[in-house]
């Protein structure tokens, strides 16, 4: 009964602001005509940790990235799927229909080396300059990683010590500073006060419990990049600590449950700019809350949902 009356609530809400919904949104389909990601997985051996969910992180990056996948767009997608770890990376699919990444996500395994992560993340960055650059299209790097730098070869264009002060700041020669240009630019070198031409988005595993003294220790350098890096190009961050559920998309309260309180919470926000409708709601991140993110929370109705009835979709 609460979802007829809440289905009732969209429609009306839909036929208010249908106009305003096509004019925001197709300012972004217009601007570009297709979206190309890669999505850039880390298989390093501390992926092999357990989460409280009694799944490892990298058992979980998997079902990010395919949630990802998975998620309702305005724009036609077509993904690579990369993973990393030791001194160098793995092309495991060039770039492919949503289907085809789902199936190549599944098949996908651990390893023991270390993190490369600068190394990836700049060839990544130019692999997506380099593909169809005549094609208006959207560049996204999807990151979904536990842990910072320590293993680029020391001939890559993107190797340098750490930073000695944190994002923005970055030391000139770092390694993080080489990163934020590639994004920025596509030259490890240049940087410019113009927008980034990649979008970087990030999934982080951590355990708090391992994180000591956040406010001076190597990993919150490393969160405050990511994060850092992901706001200043339109991208997204998600810190994901190991105690909590598994982000779910259209699980805006963050219990681990698509429930009829996410579906009224959306609908209480839809047609909304972010701000002043919540981020919560904004499950793609486009600053609006629109009919994406109603697919979104509608797709997902009852998942995570093991301990209360999941709700009823109407016919």
């Amino acid at each position: 009964m609460l979802l007829c009356r809440l289905n009732r609530q969209a429609a009306r809400m839909l036929a208010g602001v249908g106009l305003a919904l096509t004019l925001s949104s197709g300012t972004q389909a217009r601007a570009f005509t297709e979206e190309h990601v890669i999505i850039l997985l880390d298989r390093s051996g501390s992926m092999k940790a357990t989460r409280a969910s009694g799944e490892m992180r990298f058992t979980e990056a998997v079902t990010r990235g395919r949630d990802f996948v998975l998620t309702p767009n305005l724009l036609p997608r077509r993904f690579a799927v990369w993973t990393f770890e030791g001194a160098s990376y793995f092309r495991e699919q060039d770039f492919m229909d949503p289907a085809s990444t789902v199936t190549t996500l599944n098949n996908l395994s651990t390893g023991l080396g270390a993190t490369p992560l600068a190394l990836a993340v700049c060839d990544a960055a130019d692999a997506l300059l380099q593909f169809e650059p005549g094609v208006d299209a959207r560049k996204v790097i999807r990151l979904i990683s536990d842990g910072g730098e320590n293993s680029t070869p020391e001939t890559a264009p993107c190797f340098g010590p750490p930073s000695t002060t944190p994002y923005p700041e970055l030391e000139e020669g770092s390694w993080q500073w080489k990163v934020r240009n590639m994004l920025k630019t596509g030259d490890p070198l240049r940087d410019s006060p113009n927008p980034f031409q990649l979008v970087f988005d990030a999934d982080v595993f951590f355990n708090h419990l391992t994180v000591a003294s956040l406010d001076t220790s190597p990993e919150q350098s490393f969160f405050t990049l990511i994060k850092g890096l992901a706001k200043d190009s339109g991208g997204r961050y998600t810190p994901i600590e190991d105690s909590r559920p598994l982000p779910i998309p259209g699980d805006t309260d963050g219990d681990g449950c698509v429930d009829s309180r996410d579906h009224a919470f959306v609908l209480a926000n839809y047609g909304l700019s972010v701000p002043p409708a919540s981020p919560a709601a904004d499950f793609n991140g486009d600053k609006v809350v629109d009919f994406i993110d109603y697919a979104t929370v509608r797709a997902h109705l009852g998942r995570g949902c093991v301990s209360r009835a999941a709700p009823t979709s109407p016919p």
